[in-house]
């Protein structure tokens, strides 16, 4: 769907002759040693300063101040030397002038008025400041008050925007719902005169509580630099008075063996010939999955109740099985998360590996799809340990022939307390470039779905989903299927494992390994949430509106 054009919300050009400097608009900020301050205003937003005014809309605002404080460190200076001094060095009081500012802002964003005064003195003060060079930023005090002062107050302005169960009468987060509104391919951002090629603006769920980065300052607004990822940000409003969630967990397939993964010859044509790609192939039975998975809801909700998510490891499904399933599912009213598989037996033509989102909506759904970014590798040891020395050459290294598709991320924003992100298998351990979105938005859960070996502690899903866990505050499940699980067997540990799932949460102590039982399907995670007070590095709560998703109940099915 894509985003109604809107009339700029740039004041008009003062008609009075400025006496500060303009600043030019460049095409690229500059590479030289000695950037100035004016490079990356001018290349981040050219039409914002051709005003004496400060940016009108909030999220705007905090893009440039966050992003220079960022490019030069100078969000550092909160923790030395804040709050100013004409605060009377009480936090107290700057807590409470940066709410007051925040709120008049907010109203004046949608009204057509003009920023608070406040804002326009640290706007001037930046403009002021915009031949100063990169290194010059963090050693004038003025400077970075006034960017501290943009940032937190942009973030007191933009507390609600894109999270469900809000007001809809209040018109400047029906702006921000509408501005997050994913535009085209090209994805989701709240700022309106800040192109999300140069950076991004999304909701955040959670400030980092340990540390101290950009992402200290802010408990609503999260800075998002352009990474070749496109982030796509969507409201699904479900269920939204109730305090818990339940998920439904079906690890299929059952049963994998050898004879169902084999090497594609000529594939790695632009590689060494020690490098080879490999598929895995299974028989497929979209009505005997949707037979299975229907027997297991109805089972589910007897068991424990009202479902709200079903959930698929990555290639639990194929294509045709994950629109059979969806179908089922979506009659029942809960949302689809499934890892989806398409094999290609061509050397030149590669198969999909990506996440389905399917989400109901009224008596219809609409469907997301994320793909996986990067391909798996079978290496010795895990050609040894899967058993697949007979069908792959130990001795080479074997690459998951799937097509590397353009990288996006979703969000799936619920309920107040809960924004979901899916993740595939490599891309939780990956770095680069997802991490730090993920890190910077801090979704309440993380799901993370696998085609790996059992979930164990000791393992390296558990790593990354405690370093999720720590910073900034993600609840972290993995999945992986039962067939995977039982699949992976060391010389020294022979007797197969079904420990098909691990959680992760930062409110209780180390990971927690699922287990599915010998006489059971599936397994159902209640989950409900806990509320603490997050506090930015300038001194700023939430009100107690950070939600944890904890694990509370484990049913086998």
């Amino acid at each position: 769907m894509k985003r109604a054009v809107r009339p700029s919300t740039a004041s008009k050009k003062s008609s009075k002759a400025s006496t500060r400097p303009r600043v030019k608009a460049y095409s690229q900020p500059s590479c030289d040693p000695c950037a100035k301050v004016s490079d990356l205003l001018g290349y981040l937003a050219p039409c914002l300063l051709q005003s004496d005014n400060a940016p009108l809309w909030p999220p705007d605002a905090f893009a440039l101040a966050a992003s220079l404080m960022q490019k030069t460190g100078a969000y550092i200076h909160v923790i030395e030397r804040w709050p100013p001094k004409h605060y009377s060095a009480s936090v107290d009081q700057w807590r409470n002038e940066a709410r007051r500012i925040g709120q008049e802002w907010r109203q004046a964003s949608v009204t057509g008025g003009v920023p608070p005064k406040e804002v326009q003195q640290w706007w001037m003060t930046v403009l002021k400041c915009s031949s100063f060079d990169f290194e010059q930023v963090i050693n004038d005090h003025q400077l970075c008050e006034a960017l501290l002062g943009i940032c937190a107050t942009a973030d007191e302005a933009s507390a609600g925007a894109g999270i469900p169960d809000v007001p809809r009468d209040d018109p400047f987060l029906e702006e921000a719902h509408i501005a997050l509104i994913p535009d085209g391919e090209e994805g989701s951002t709240l700022c309106k005169s800040v192109h999300r090629s140069r950076v991004r603006v999304l909701p955040n769920l959670h400030t980092p509580q340990s540390g101290t980065t950009i992402r200290s300052l802010t408990h609503h607004l999260a800075l998002c630099q352009s990474s070749g990822v496109k982030v796509f940000w969507n409201e699904a409003p479900t269920n939204i008075q109730k305090p818990s969630l339940n998920l439904l967990l079906v690890p299929l397939p059952s049963l994998v063996i050898p004879s169902q993964f084999r090497g594609i010859v000529g594939a790695a044509m632009n590689m060494p010939k020690e490098f080879n790609f490999f598929t895995h192939r299974r028989p497929e039975d979209p009505l005997g999955v949707r037979m299975q998975v229907k027997n297991i809801f109805e089972k589910a909700t007897s068991n424990t109740g009202n479902i709200d998510m079903v959930v698929f490891p990555e290639l639990g499904l194929s294509q045709n099985e994950k629109d059979a399933v969806a179908a089922e599912i979506i009659a029942q009213g809960a949302i689809l998360l499934s890892g989806v598989g398409i094999n290609s037996s061509s050397p030149t033509t590669p198969g999909k590996n990506y996440v389905s989102i399917d989400v109901p909506v009224s008596t219809q759904h609409f469907s997301l799809e994320q793909h996986k970014h990067h391909r798996w590798r079978l290496n010795r040891p895990q050609i040894m340990q899967y058993g697949l020395g007979g069908t792959l050459d130990p001795e080479l290294s074997w690459w998951e022939h799937i097509a590397i598709e353009s990288r996006k991320l979703l969000f799936l924003s619920m309920r107040p307390w809960l924004t979901l992100c899916a993740l595939i298998c490599e891309d939780l351990a990956r770095q680069d470039p997802v991490a730090e979105l993920v890190r910077a938005v801090g979704p309440n859960l993380v799901v993370s779905l696998l085609m790996d070996g059992p979930q164990l502690a000791a393992r390296w899903p558990a790593r990354y989903a405690t370093v999720l866990a720590d910073d900034p505050g993600c609840s972290v499940l993995t999945l992986t299927s039962l067939g995977m699980a039982e699949f992976c067997r060391p010389f020294d540990k022979q007797t197969p494992s079904r420990i098909v799932a691990l959680w992760k949460d930062a409110r209780g102590g180390g990971p927690i390994q699922i287990e599915l039982p010998k006489d059971r399907q599936a397994l159902v995670l209640s989950l409900s949430v806990e509320r603490t007070e997050e506090w930015t590095a300038d001194g700023r709560g939430d009100g107690g509106t950070a939600g944890y998703p904890v694990l509370s109940g484990i049913h086998g099915i």
